[in-house]
């Protein structure tokens, strides 16, 4: 039973290949919003932490609106994120202002959740990070989907070589024969030059000299 089944699945694994390979088709790439797309948003998620006990406040706040945690004071102008083909960011207009230390100047600029040191409220006391952007969708509108057509091919059937079925008549020689992408696998392949002989891997002996052959050394004493 298990040959059967591994034989029904070799067939229709080998029925798909020949049928895909047949023609290519195009294939359109998925569609995504551009790089600099916003979302806005009607409220936005802040967290606040207190340094003096280390405690977290997260306030969800509507934009146009204010709150407050113990002295400071969080208002929100802007909440934008980004659509759901771009990584997960969001940023949020704020406006912060602490009435316990009348030193410090508020704050008024951008908070990112993915970049917080490119917006910072230098307090000594207080730490505000953007969480998110939430509630219904408003200006900026990031819109629908761009949509994106599959690229149109020209020339794309596969030829005999490649699997599929020749219909361009291109594939052939000068002579009219098909061009072989090997050679004949029932012709012998030489193992050994055409002399006949193995070719040997010994190099040859240097010739011998035509002088006077030398006397044979003298025997050492110390052998004897």
């Amino acid at each position: 039973m298990t040959n059967r089944f591994l034989l029904a699945g070799a067939a229709l694994l080998a029925l798909s290949v020949t049928s895909s390979a047949s023609a290519a088709v195009g294939v359109a790439p998925p569609a995504m919003y551009p790089a600099n797309t916003w979302q806005g948003r009607t409220q936005a998620v802040i967290r606040v932490l207190d340094r003096l006990d280390a405690h977290i406040e997260t306030l969800t706040i509507p934009v146009g609106a204010n709150a407050s945690y113990r002295t400071l004071s969080v208002a929100v102008e802007a909440c934008v994120s980004r659509p759901e083909t771009l990584p997960a960011d969001s940023g949020a207009l704020l406006h912060l202002r602490d009435s316990g230390d009348s030193a410090r100047p508020p704050f008024d600029g951008w908070m990112l959740q993915n970049e917080p040191s490119l917006g910072t409220y230098g307090s000594s006391l207080y730490d505000v990070r953007v969480v998110a952007c939430t509630g219904d969708r408003v200006a900026p509108d990031a819109g629908p989907l761009p949509v994106i057509k599959a690229p149109q091919l020209a020339g794309t059937t596969a030829t005999e070589d490649e699997g599929g079925t020749d219909q361009s008549g291109s594939s052939s020689s000068s002579e009219g024969g098909a061009v072989p992408l090997a050679p004949d696998s029932h012709a012998p392949i030489p193992l050994a030059p055409p002399s006949g002989g193995a070719q040997s891997l010994v190099p040859p002996a240097p010739p011998a000299s035509a002088g006077p052959s030398l006397p044979p050394p003298a025997a050492d004493p110390g052998l004897e």
